[in-house]
């Protein structure tokens, strides 16, 4: 597990690696090509109880270079994941984001889990109705990177983060891509965590409410 340059968490945790989205923009993926490493995806067991060894609760990124409900993923691998979760004895804050929300289980979840999905246009705006009925302590939307104009209705969101695509030129972000959702953001009083690669001088970073009681 490593500190990590990801402005909205503390700590990356991947005991699951590897993804089979195919998406042309994923920074991992180049990042495992460059190093020679494989990216089919992969458990490691080993890793399970790396967050048990941190001194204080932590903001954790889970599987930040994996998606813990594709369907490639086997269950069994998710339980261990869970379980190692749920047995942690510090009350660390878990940050799941999926590109698959509609394959996550439908029960409630602790309050130190927020989960989350990656929309990065219109046409993936339908996962946002997924999330907002979720039973966990977050509910919150990724619009990273953000490919186009998306008017989403944000209602029952806690949270939003905003980041526009590094590393190519494929897709120039437009301005107004950003206020329409920030002014949706504002509308419903939810907490907006605008990424450091929009360089629109000085960011709002908030993060959502907690009750301290469960986190």
């Amino acid at each position: 597990m490593n500190k990590t340059k990801i402005e909205w968490t503390n700590y990356s945790w991947n005991p699951i690696t590897g993804c089979k989205h195919g998406c042309w923009y994923c920074y991992a993926k180049k990042l495992f090509t460059r190093f020679h490493k494989s990216f089919e995806p992969t458990f490691h067991p080993e890793r399970l109880k790396e967050p048990y060894d941190l001194k204080k609760p932590s903001k954790i990124f889970v599987c930040s270079v994996a998606d813990l409900f594709a369907p490639w993923t086997p269950i069994e691998w998710t339980n261990q994941v869970f379980k190692s979760m749920i047995d942690c004895p510090i009350n660390h804050q878990w940050q799941l984001l999926t590109k698959n929300p509609e394959r996550i289980p439908r029960h409630p979840y602790p309050m130190n889990w927020w989960i989350g999905s990656t929309v990065t246009e219109e046409s993936e705006a339908w996962k946002i109705d997924v999330i907002r009925n979720l039973g966990c302590g977050v509910r919150f939307i990724s619009f990273e990177p953000l490919l186009g104009q998306i008017r989403p209705d944000l209602e029952n969101v806690d949270w939003v983060i905003i980041g526009k695509l590094t590393g190519s030129k494929k897709v120039k972000l437009h301005r107004d891509w950003v206020t329409s959702i920030l002014a949706e953001c504002e509308f419903h009083n939810i907490p907006v965590f605008l990424k450091n690669n929009l360089g629109y001088g000085k960011l709002t970073q908030e993060f959502p409410k907690v009750n301290e009681k469960n986190v």
